[in-house]
């Protein structure tokens, strides 16, 4: 237990399910699943899992220190949503599934900008991908646009034609 987690409060009908991404895959506090399944000791939910579907995390909260807790895979928590049958465990799983999950995931796809170099012929401009776009610096765009690239031509469309005086 040498990693320390902070985990990621979700709320459903007023109860908690604390979850964090460890190595990329989502594990959620027992604890909190047996309150949202009705139980009231996670030991028996445990007991019925795999030994890879368990594990303590030391987690630490908003101003404690770590403490260890007992936490489920994602895996574990669909078989324990199985062994304990009950009509509401459907739409707990499909919210688990559809919205805690991806959310989880989302958090840790925030990827770092990465640097590349764009080459044509004898120029070079440096770029940063960052947030799905494409960003150069400033200071070559002067040397981008004075590149000579083929310029599409503007059309305009027959609406704007009302509007402006044609030649």
């Amino acid at each position: 237990m040498d990693a320390v987690f902070t985990p990621t409060h979700f709320l459903r009908h007023n109860r908690p399910l604390r979850a964090a991404l460890i190595d990329d895959q989502p594990w959620f506090v027992a604890r909190d699943l047996a309150l949202l399944i009705g139980h009231k000791l996670e030991d028996r939910i445990v007991h019925r899992l795999d030994a890879d579907q368990t594990r303590t995390v030391a987690l630490v909260y908003a101003a404690g220190e770590p403490q260890p807790t007992l936490m489920l895979s994602e895996s574990g928590i669909y078989a324990a949503l199985i062994y304990y049958r009950h009509p509401e465990n459907r739409s707990l799983r499909r919210w688990i599934t559809g919205e805690v999950v991806p959310a989880l995931r989302g958090e840790a796809e925030k990827p770092e900008p990465r640097r590349s170099l764009l080459r044509w012929e004898r120029q070079e401009v440096a770029m940063l991908h960052w947030q799905d776009c494409l960003w150069v610096r400033f200071s070559d765009m002067p040397f981008l646009l004075e590149s000579g690239y083929p310029r599409a031509k503007l059309r305009r469309p027959r609406l704007l034609g009302l509007w402006s005086r044609r030649p």
